[in-house]
């Protein structure tokens, strides 16, 4: 046993876990950071994009933009195609000093978080191990880890603290019983992806965009060129939908020959990672903490990515918890007091996307539109200033999501789309109308 006392154990060094530990690194706090694997080393699951949101919670704990975005792509935004009825683009709003996003390689943030980590002399970093048991007093309070390194060697570590930032499967909220407090399951998707080399770029509008493309039916499609000239390419659907009997990769491939604006910007590119992706995205929240613990990131709420709002939700859970540990360390708070101000604001400040998303899931994804709804009050929502601009508000959370698509902002497009229409010339130029595909 290690006879070192940590103020805080945190299981887990990827985003949330590893922001969290700079953020208490940098308070002065004594950290130690468990992670089972390298870093980069094994391949999450995470085909991301990040918003100018993230970039300023990343920014704050001093990740410079060069080191997660090397090479990467500046996009103005979005090019949202809704099967082939028409096509909108939502841009990003100038907040945060940035006014565009980022593709990003996983496994190149990660890497930039942890290596970030060994400015902080308190901060200790382990690789290569993995959380087995939380140890327990006899008053039910966590009080360290017994774990075993790759290689067989077991070790056990104290902490006045355990935080658990160990991803949707966490070993923590197992066995700490965390009991999960909110579900909605009528929402869950399927999401494949694989990087590709050689992916046409796709410009519109004399700029570059990451495309979206909804079949209207269930399944979609987003390509997302990241760094080192890969190109994630994403297919997603209706949990319910999903039906695989040649196996997942003859399942992918056929999804995406289902889209024929997908499948043509990848004629000339080849495919270049195995398929990784999730069978069942769950949409949830777990009880948030307990005696002597806490959850971050996945392992206290999880997010269908439609949104693309898993990086800045972990680290803003992870930059939440922190303050309150820090307050807690600093005597301001006894553990029950900083862990319900945590419980509260972190959900507080998370659920409004959670319900945000599942709206948007519901509308979109779960919704089957006619012709003459998608070509009428779909194209007129999608395609109308107001929202776009309110949407891309809203992606950057620079608005709330309680009432971003308010009824006067709908009720509006909806009269604006109809009356353009009617007033509407032959010839007159449609911006929205999806190009013809090349034979």
């Amino acid at each position: 046993m290690n006879d070192k006392l940590y103020d805080v154990i945190i299981v887990g060094g990827r985003i949330a876990g590893a922001s969290l530990a700079a953020r208490l690194g940098a308070a002065g706090l004594q950290v130690l950071i468990l992670e089972k694997d390298t870093v980069p080393g094994r391949t999450v699951v995470s085909c991301p994009l990040l918003l100018s949101s993230g970039m300023q919670l990343l920014d704050e704990i001093g990740i410079d933009e060069s080191l997660y975005a090397p090479d990467n792509t500046r996009f103005a935004g979005v090019a949202l195609e809704m099967g082939e009825y028409f096509r909108t683009f939502v841009e990003i709003p100038n907040v945060y000093g940035r006014h565009f996003l980022y593709g990003i390689d996983r496994q190149v943030l990660d890497e930039a978080l942890w290596r970030n980590l060994e400015r902080f002399p308190g901060v200790t970093q382990l690789e290569n191990f993995s959380v087995r048991e939380l140890l327990v007093n006899e008053d039910g309070k966590v009080t360290g880890v017994t774990g075993m390194y790759k290689g067989g060697e077991s070790q056990t570590f104290s902490a006045e603290a355990v935080i658990g930032a160990d991803g949707r499967h966490s070993t923590v909220a197992r066995k700490t019983g965390a009991v999960v407090t909110e579900e909605i399951a009528a929402y869950n998707t399927a999401v494949y992806y694989a990087y590709w080399e050689g992916v046409k770029p796709y410009h519109a509008q004399e700029k570059e965009w990451i495309q979206i493309h909804s079949g209207c039916n269930g399944f979609s499609a987003v390509v997302i060129p990241a760094s080192k000239g890969l190109t994630g390419v994403l297919t997603q659907c209706r949990h319910d939908y999903f039906n695989a009997p040649a196996g997942v990769d003859a399942w992918y491939a056929d999804t995406i020959r289902s889209f024929p604006r997908v499948a043509e910007r990848l004629k000339t590119a080849k495919q270049v990672t195995a398929l990784s992706g999730i069978k069942n995205v769950g949409n949830l929240f777990r009880q948030a903490s307990g005696n002597g613990w806490a959850l971050a990131g996945d392992a206290y709420h999880q997010k269908d990515s439609y949104d693309a709002q898993g990086i800045y939700d972990a680290l803003l859970g992870a930059k939440i918890l922190a303050q309150q540990l820090i307050d807690w360390k600093a005597g301001k708070k006894d553990w029950h007091t900083a862990m319900q101000s945590y419980s509260r604001e972190v959900y507080d400040a998370l659920h409004p996307m959670f319900r945000s998303t599942l709206d948007r899931l519901k509308r979109e994804m779960f919704t089957t539109p006619s012709p003459k709804m998608a070509n009428g009050v779909l194209r007129w929502v999608l395609t109308n200033k107001k929202y776009r601009e309110r949407f891309g508000l809203l992606a950057t959370r620079s608005i709330s999501p309680k009432n971003w698509a308010s009824p006067g902002v709908m009720i509006s497009a909806i009269l604006s789309g109809a009356m353009a229409d009617f007033r509407k010339k032959p010839d007159e130029e449609k911006w929205w109308v999806l190009p013809a595909l090349k034979p």
